[in-house]
């Protein structure tokens, strides 16, 4: 029978051009140009969106971002710039110097996906504060996950490494959304300050009809007949009121209005969402939704409370507050015709020097307002960033090293046997595992839509490892069929298969515990190791053994 019918070799053919359709279909299809990844509101384009590519700007043709930014190097305020995108004409009028209104990345080609250490990046070590379960970091690792999700974050994981810490990897990102937003427990508080003023250390607090008698004694509060001093709290009707500071004239308190758990919903929609220019920035807006609770108090906190003017409108005297974790990041007047009523639908604002600034912050407070604050606050314990330089000199010099394995072990073989007959497809078969293991690991991006294997350093050392077992094997398997000549073709080739199968069970039960275990750096090897093996034992090695069988003419 012709070695094309052997139903073992069949199968290797048949997965190796499943393979090469997952690494190289990609490179053939490729868009060219560049990818719009951001589209400023103020930009004055002719139908250009995020996802668009564009393939040249005045006459140049585009290829990577550089050649967009060399293309932008002359251009001035309010030129005229015309543009092919998506292959058809279109223009942009420049917004500012140097600036069309558009941002742009190269086109992701291929369906490999490389860790950061490779491809560059931020990792980053959290460690929770004080003694936490099992069931508290699965918590905090699914609310990150809700984060990143909203947020909109790419190319992010987030798994756990031993019992207490959570590790976040970030591709081509800084530690800063890890720092400023992942890590930040979330906790959100919504206070009014009140200022108290004081007549002979005397003062009112106002809480819907009735007035309550505030005594400064020394730098002490007296309420209720029960003294307080500065940071403490004190409830009036089940509304909690943190004092925040004394003077000689004033009592400064803060009313807890609601907190985090009271929100419904966060609003993201242009009606309920704006970006504003300001003197010196901009002023982003959001509304969220509270529940009726919540909204009780502020009706009962802001009922007949003094009211001032600031220009022609007409405010409260106290302002509201937001805290985050305990941080005030926002102060908002209150308009004197919300006083007393029960407001289910506030406004949050906030101010950055500039409009992507606040884009970003807004989205921030969004997303964390929507997953919710984590279950435990969170320290960062390590921080690593990898360049992008670093990460493609690595790369190199480990594929330089696969390089030079592979070139060792095909001398040693030959060496051994002098048959091309068997070296040749020996070492044929080595790199067909190879395309065998990274094909799959293309697969998993393409059907988990991105989420699936990604490729880091200790991954592709598990490859130089799997060339390495995966020749050992041949070996024995050739050996064993050529060798062992007073024993029947048949059971050399069981005697063969049985010492395959009992080398990748020692492997294997030797790899699981660094899966298990979770230590990051390790986890690659295991699992590229396992696959390997698990590819070898199941198609190359079956496939190898009909080829020896062929050409040697054992049977």
């Amino acid at each position: 029978m012709s070695i094309i019918r052997d139903f073992r070799f069949m199968v290797l053919m048949l997965l190796l051009l499943i393979s090469a359709f997952y690494l190289v279909t990609p490179y053939v299809f490729a868009k060219s140009g560049v990818v719009v990844s951001f589209v400023d509101a103020d930009n004055k384009c002719k139908n250009i969106i995020e996802g668009d590519s564009i393939n040249q700007v005045g006459g140049s043709i585009i290829r990577t971002s550089e050649d967009f930014d060399k293309a932008m190097e002359n251009i001035k305020a309010n030129d005229f710039v015309s543009m092919v995108v998506n292959g058809k004409p279109s223009n942009c009028v420049a917004i500012k110097e140097n600036y069309i209104g558009i941002i742009v990345k190269d086109v992701e080609v291929g369906n490999l996906k490389f860790g950061i250490d490779i491809e560059g990046g931020t990792r980053v070590l959290l460690k929770p504060k004080g003694n936490v379960t099992k069931t508290i970091i699965e918590e905090t690792i699914s609310t990150l996950n809700a984060r990143i999700n909203l947020f909109g974050l790419k190319d992010v994981r987030v798994t756990p490494l031993g019992e207490n810490l959570i590790q976040i990897e970030m591709s081509g990102a800084s530690g800063e959304d890890i720092r400023d937003f992942l890590a930040k427990q979330g906790k959100f508080e919504g206070k009014i300050l009140e200022s108290i003023n004081l007549q002979n250390n005397t003062g009112r607090i106002i809480l819907g009809d009735n007035t309550y008698t505030l005594q400064l004694q020394g730098n002490k509060i007296l309420v209720n007949n029960s003294l307080y001093s500065i940071n403490q709290s004190f409830y009036l009707e089940n509304i909690k009121f943190d004092i925040f500071n004394t003077t000689n004239s004033s009592a400064f308190l803060l009313a807890n209005t609601f907190t985090g758990t009271d929100i419904v919903n966060v609003f993201t929609d242009p009606e309920h969402s704006a970006i504003n220019p300001v003197s010196g920035g901009y002023q982003f807006t959001f509304t969220i939704g509270i529940n009726i609770e919540s909204a009780q108090r502020f009706a009962k906190i802001t009922k007949n409370q003094p009211i001032r003017f600031v220009g022609s409108e007409q405010y409260i005297d106290p302002v509201l507050v937001l805290f985050l974790d305990q941080n005030p990041v926002s102060e908002l007047n209150i308009v004197a015709s919300l006083a007393g009523q029960e407001i289910t639908q506030p406004s949050i604002q906030g101010f950055r020097e500039t409009r992507d600034g606040a884009i970003t912050e807004r989205a921030r407070l969004q997303a964390i307002l929507k997953s919710g604050s984590l279950p435990t606050e969170l320290e960062i314990a390590k921080i690593d960033t990898i360049t992008e330089t670093a990460g493609k000199e690595l790369i190199n010099s480990t594929l330089l090293l696969a390089l030079g394995a592979a070139l060792a072990v095909s001398v040693i073989i030959f060496i051994r046997y002098r048959d091309l007959k068997i070296a040749i497809p020996m070492i044929l078969i080595s790199f067909s595992e190879i395309a065998l293991i990274l094909g799959f690991a293309a697969m998993t991006q393409v059907l988990t839509g991105g989420g699936g294997w990604v490729l880091d350093i200790p991954a592709i050392a598990g490859l130089i490892a799997v060339i390495g077992t995966g020749v050992n094997q041949l070996i024995i398997i050739t050996d064993q069929m050529l060798l062992e000549q007073d024993m029947t073709v048949k059971f050399r080739h069981k005697t063969a298969m049985n010492i395959i199968f009992t080398s990748a069970y020692i492997v294997i039960a030797a790899m699981i515990p660094l899966i298990l275990i979770g230590i990051g750096t390790l986890k690659g090897f295991a699992i590229t190791t396992i696959i390997g093996v698990l590819i070898g034992i199941i198609i190359t090695r079956p496939a190898y053994m009909a080829i020896l069988e062929r050409v040697k003419k054992l049977y």
